[in-house]
């Protein structure tokens, strides 16, 4: 469906729009369990290495999970942050779709569930939430939650906007780096490199284990959360070098949290900036050559971008 057929769509051109995350709680919980449903659905795929394969990717109108094999055809499910959707498609041609809105959880998941069911895909669903504090069963969450088509399409132009330099950094790298993605367990937008030595995962969790196996540095953009209730970009190395926290990166602005343990640049530094590409890119850029330089990465991990 056109736009131009579609009067009622409202559609923002403020490439970087407002956004906060106090008043977008209760649509960030609607979405959140969304794509933890969606991203469910990844884990019938063959693991890959630091879970690329359960990412979901950023597409021209909201995320997608991208081709899922289901017996002899392949399933795609598709989050619509424009037209504030989920539609569901078979390579058979069946397809079926609901709109998002507000409502609970439960009533969510059930109505997730019965889009499965009426093309005849059979799993099962873990209906626990993943890598969320104090989380409540997708069964038993009834708590009523407003859902804003508007912050629910900030969060989405944010997010692509993010998606398009970080994409810009990814192409830098000549090591591991599975493509650009977007984590539905921490909710975040996120580039990962990878270097293959091995650390120490005794003390850590399932997820943990698998995920943080050799040494990495990470960065990425998320909406916020409790513990940091404001939507912000951040970059980490692991396990952290000893005096990371003290040095200063760039741009101005960008500081190390000691309470999250990484260094954050809040999303308003990057959308009041004149030129806000070139001031994410930076902050990516610095931190990594931070983390890189303690640990004692090789610095020609870090190409052009460019084919020679």
């Amino acid at each position: 469906m056109s736009t131009q057929n579609n009067p009622n769509l409202n559609i923002s051109n403020d490439t970087w729009p407002p956004f906060s995350y106090p008043p977008s709680k209760s649509t960030l919980h609607l979405l959140h369990r969304a794509v933890q449903m969606m991203g469910k659905l990844k884990l019938t795929t063959p693991f890959e290495p630091h879970w690329a394969n359960v990412c979901l990717w950023p597409t021209s109108r909201g995320l997608t999970t991208g081709v899922i094999p289901y017996k002899s055809e392949v399933l795609s499910v598709n989050l619509d942050c424009i037209e504030h959707k989920m539609i569901f498609s078979l390579s058979s041609g069946k397809m079926t779709e609901f709109k998002l809105k507000s409502g609970n959880v439960s009533t969510l998941f059930q109505t997730f569930l019965q889009q499965l069911q009426l093309l005849d895909i059979n799993v099962v669903i873990n209906p626990n939430p993943q890598e969320i504090p104090n989380a409540v069963s997708f069964l038993e969450d009834s708590t009523e939650q407003q859902y804003d088509p508007n912050l629910a399409t900030s969060w989405w132009r944010i997010l692509i906007n993010s998606y398009r330099v970080l994409e810009q950094y990814h192409a830098r790298f000549n090591g591991i780096s599975p493509s650009v993605g977007f984590m539905w367990g921490t909710f975040d937008l996120r580039d990962a490199r990878y270097l293959n030595i091995p650390v120490d995962t005794s003390k850590l969790g399932y997820i943990e284990r698998n995920a943080m196996d050799v040494q990495q540095i990470e960065a990425g953009w998320w909406a916020g959360n409790e513990m940091y209730p404001k939507p912000a970009y951040y970059a980490f190395t692991y396990p952290k070098p000893s005096g990371i926290e003290e040095i200063k990166i760039q741009p101005e602005g960008a500081a190390w949290n000691a309470t999250l343990g990484e260094f954050i640049l809040d999303y308003d530094v990057v959308r009041n900036s004149p030129t806000p590409e070139a001031m994410l890119l930076q902050f990516f850029e610095s931190a990594y050559q931070v983390g890189s330089k303690l640990a004692g990465w090789d610095p020609k991990l870090i190409t052009s971008g460019k084919p020679i």
